[in-house]
């Protein structure tokens, strides 16, 4: 069957369950009981609700159907190919820089070829910390030359033990033939001196387009443009458009190395994104054998550690267990959402999502948070699941809701987008009246067109949201409506999203984690038909007001850690225990048999536990006693090691900072002593 016809089945299937969904409904109404308008509510409502829904199951079949293994995608050498890794980064701490350029430090090394280079594209404001970016930068340049010449030497002297397999097959070899005295003396300098100086800070002078607009900015730059012609025409972005001719980044080394390089693709990356070592090469060898796909998405896999909290490893454990529905949708449909994070291939972004000086193209809005959408609209990505980046969870339930409630907000950006008459005309009506003089009108230069498969895979997130008002309005009209069987339709509705896709999942090794993953849904999840709708009000009102203020991810993550997990959660979620209490008593009194309502608030009630519970670690200790024996660790290790007065190579870099650089790489104790040639290779 070709790709056509399964997803000619695939949506045939789903259609066909939720209209037999909704006579199902028709005929578990008591009609001679109730009042017509009621009952065809209740059936629009739980119509909707139950198409929706109906998506899980639909899949769970798919994946039992065409396999849930990771696909292997076609490759071909990739070596001929040049990368940039791109770490992008807006910065409101030392610790988001220290965080930021360990992991493109980990990532640079685990994948160094002469056709890589590591950039990260700053958005930062202050100047202190832009300058702390550039000192963290130069400790790490310091290590690459360090590491390097130390491995270099290794490689001169027969030690093949010692040397990176990988940078042994991608740098050193190249030089098999050369005697080794030439190469010490000519040459090991030089290679380390410039992998050193390809790890790159740039500062960005716009923040138009956001995170989009620091990767688009660095292609261009490497293009060969180093002044903005993109976003800068005032009457379709107004206030937000940026000066013609505007430099792109501020003037730097750094800058000036990146400037006409012509990268062939860029590794677009967030700044707690690990990569694999080795996978940078797995990638490009998938976009040499597909050369017409503009994006090759790998798998994002959620990663902890034994210090991490419950709430993470329950966020781990959820997505191993449903990737294997990822794998076989992605494999049936031929393609994936974008990500975020992702591998580009620079000159067909540039050619289909911005445009050139004398053809403007610029489909990503403006003002849009979710850009993601429109690119892999345009693009459609393939999935390279057999390949993937690292990525931290969440660290608990606080820092997952202010995560989806930023996710929400974009989502209904993007609605005014894709429904600009229906959605768009009435939102940006609701904006001028609110903001008065702040209102900033902005427009789309070039419109995309979806077909139906993308538009599906573009609209997955948006239809999981509504999920939420859809559910409280079935749970507050549902006990006023005469059913023949009362809790059928909410019970089905829960098996088929929380049990029925463990069908295609559960396995002999994993089901006790499913079976502590469908608990822990039960416990986060219910309480989300009333949290999901708080969280779309307000980022419904965030979209049509003037002010937005979020609370930063590290700074309730730094507060949780710092304090008792319980209080916190309380201090953050007290409203919804009020909430539930005072509704709780109102139903007792006037609708005693909505019993519905009362579980639903219930679990509402018991969030702000459940919230500190799963802050603690897997030991059931707080992360305050974690990070207290860390920081207790990190400064005896500071206090026994002192600066080497002596380096192995030339005088060029040097660690401006010991104790920042021992505090972001664990093993500075061994990597920092001065290095003994006897016994190693004796230069001439």
């Amino acid at each position: 069957m070709n790709r056509t016809k399964r997803v000619f089945v695939y949506f045939t299937f789903w259609v066909v369950l939720a209209l037999g969904a909704v006579l199902l409904n028709i005929f578990n109404i008591d009609w001679s009981k109730t009042n017509i308008f009621q009952g065809i509510l209740l059936t629009v409502v739980l119509g909707v609700l139950q198409g929706s829904v109906l998506e899980f199951p639909v899949m769970t079949v798919a994946t039992l159907l065409v396999g849930g293994d990771r696909r292997e995608n076609d490759r071909v050498s990739g070596d001929q190919f040049t990368i940039v890794l791109n770490y992008n980064l807006l910065a409101v701490s030392k610790d988001d820089i220290d965080e930021c350029l360990q992991t493109m430090y980990d990532a640079y090394m685990g994948n160094l070829s002469e056709n890589a280079c590591a950039v990260l594209v700053s958005a930062t404001n202050s100047e202190e910390l832009k300058n702390y970016e550039l000192e963290v930068r130069d400790n790490f340049r310091a290590m690459v030359y360090d590491e390097l010449f130390r491995e270099g030497l290794n490689y001169a002297s027969g030690d093949r033990d010692l040397v990176d397999s990988l940078r042994l097959q991608h740098i050193w070899s190249k030089f098999d033939d050369m005697d080794r005295n030439i190469f010490v003396r000519t040459y090991l300098d030089e290679i380390c001196d410039r992998f050193a100086r390809d790890f790159m800070v740039v500062h960005r002078v716009s923040r138009v387009l956001r995170k989009c607009g620091q990767y688009q900015d660095l292609m261009l730059l490497s293009h060969g443009d180093d002044e903005a012609y993109t976003y800068t025409d005032k009457d379709f972005y107004g206030r937000q458009a940026r000066p013609f001719g505007q430099p792109l980044f501020h003037d730097s080394e750094d800058v000036e190395n990146i400037f006409g390089r012509q990268f062939d693709y860029t590794l677009v990356l967030d700044g707690d994104t690990g990569v694999v070592r080795g996978s940078v090469f797995q990638l490009l060898e998938i976009a040499a054998a597909n050369p017409d796909r503009g994006i090759i998405q790998p798998a994002i896999k959620l990663h902890c550690t034994n210090t991490d909290t419950i709430f993470m490893h329950l966020e781990r454990m959820r997505q191993a267990i449903y990737e294997p529905m990822t794998n076989a949708i992605t494999a049936l449909l031929g393609q994936s959402s974008y990500f975020g994070k992702a591998l580009i291939r620079n000159s067909v972004y540039i050619e289909n999502v911005i445009g050139t000086r004398d053809n403007l193209i610029e489909r990503v809005p403006v003002d849009v948070l979710s850009h993601d959408t429109f690119e892999a609209a345009l693009l459609k990505p393939l999935y390279a699941g057999s390949v993937y980046l690292l990525e931290a969870p969440s660290y608990n339930y606080v820092a997952w809701n202010i995560r989806e409630r930023r996710w929400n907000r974009g989502e209904v950006l993007l609605s005014m987008y894709f429904w600009k008459n229906a959605i768009g005309i009435p939102m940006r009506w609701l904006q001028k009246k609110l903001q008065g003089e702040k209102f900033n009108a902005t427009k789309l230069r070039t419109e995309s067109k979806l077909d139906f498969v993308t538009s599906y895979i573009a609209h997955s997130a948006l239809r999981q949201m509504f999920m939420k008002p859809l559910l409280l309005a079935y749970i507050i009209i549902h006990y006023q409506t005469h059913l023949r069987y009362r809790y059928a339709s909410i019970i089905i509705v829960m098996f088929l999203v929380l049990v029925f896709p463990k069908f295609a999942t559960c396995t002999r090794e994993n089901y006790k984690f499913v079976f502590l993953e469908t608990v822990a849904s039960i416990l986060q999840f219910t309480p989300e038909a009333m949290v999901g709708c708080v969280r779309i009000v307000r980022a419904i009102q965030a979209n049509i007001s003037a002010s937005v203020k979020w609370v930063p991810q590290r700074a309730v993550e730094e507060e949780f850690k710092n304090s008792n997990p319980f209080i916190s959660s309380c201090k953050h979620l007290w409203g919804y225990n009020l909430f539930a209490v005072t509704c709780a008593v109102l139903v007792g009194f006037f609708a005693s048999e909505a019993l519905l309502i009362l579980v639903m608030l219930v679990t509402l009630f018991f969030l702000p536990f459940y919230t500190g519970f799963t802050s603690l670690t897997p030991d059931f200790k707080s992360s305050k006693s974690v990070m207290e024996k860390y920081k207790a660790n990190v400064e005896t290790a500071v206090s026994t090691i002192a600066q080497p007065d002596k380096r192995v190579g030339p005088q060029k870099y040097v660690f401006t900072n010991i104790a920042t650089t021992l505090s972001t790489h664990p093993d500075a104790n061994t990597r920092y002593k001065p290095f003994a040639f006897r016994g190693h290779y004796n230069v001439v």
